[in-house]
């Protein structure tokens, strides 16, 4: 009996002597969290969220602060690796969001140009006339009559018929069904070097994106590519959308997938 007690009587005190020591010797310090205080990985997921919430509802006041809570004094560094990143994965959602935060911040890079605009998509009821190749090209004539353009800048476009670029190559290549069919393009200048920076349009029947040339240099420095969808028909143009110079392009079925199409593309001669 007297060891119960006893072994009652210690828990009682080490149970007031623990919370003793925990209210008031040595008591709980509450303090502010916030993003700054978190792993790099959450500041990556918080700067891209602020951009998405950005992009979405445009409220630059809550956005600063969203983006200010991170304390990060190198801000703009953060944002431009954070974008390749993005692009890099694939995430245009991502990507565009971060590249408008960044133009908001007047920050610009090559890869930021393609997501800062999207063209107005507008119909055009006229079809725009049979384009053909150049006499120095040697690649099956092109559909007759060619794609009505759906896609442009104004409500009342005026399609280039002369054009100051020329296909050089036109080349079809077979890919598998498990790899996106692509349109791949690479610039170059009239004696054989590689343009990067350069702006490249794609457009459909009611739609148009457009890429730079550049941003995968370990491929060629002038080289951009964009995926096509299996049900849509595409035309190429430099620098406007209504400048095409290539139309017709599809993903058609091949002997082993889907067809993709390399061109290689040079300023005309004076």
């Amino acid at each position: 009996m007297i060891r119960r007690y006893l072994f009652l009587l210690g828990m009682a005190v080490g149970i007031g002597l623990g919370l003793a020591y925990a209210w008031v010797i040595d008591p709980v310090k509450l303090t502010e969290s916030s993003p700054a205080n978190t792993i790099g990985t959450y500041k990556r997921v918080w700067l891209i969220m602020a951009a998405e919430a950005y992009a979405q509802d445009g409220d630059w006041d809550r956005t600063r602060d969203r983006i200010d809570s991170l304390r990060d004094p190198n801000l703009n560094q953060t944002i431009v690796a954070l974008f390749d990143e993005s692009l890099n994965q694939g995430q245009n959602s991502a990507a565009r969001a971060l590249a408008r935060l960044a133009d908001r911040l007047d920050i610009h890079t090559a890869g930021m140009l393609v997501y800062l605009a999207t063209p107005i998509v507008t119909p055009e009821t006229e079809p725009l006339p049979v384009l053909t190749p150049s006499p120095t090209v040697a690649f099956s004539p092109l559909p007759t009559p060619a794609p009505t353009l759906k896609a442009a800048l104004t409500s009342t476009p005026t399609p280039l018929l002369a054009t100051t670029y020329q296909v050089i190559r036109r080349e079809p290549i077979c890919r598998a069904e498990s790899i996106t069919p692509q349109i791949q393009v690479t610039i170059q200048d009239m004696i054989g070097r590689a343009l990067p920076g350069k702006e490249v349009w794609i457009t459909w029947e009611g739609g148009a994106d457009r890429f730079v040339t550049g941003l995968k240099p370990e491929i060629d420095p002038g080289y951009g590519d964009f995926d096509m969808a299996l049900d849509q028909t595409y035309n190429v143009s430099i620098d406007k959308p209504t400048s095409i110079i290539v139309a017709g392009l599809h993903a058609d079925v091949c002997t082993d997938g889907r067809l993709s199409w390399r061109l290689v593309i040079r300023p005309n001669s004076p």
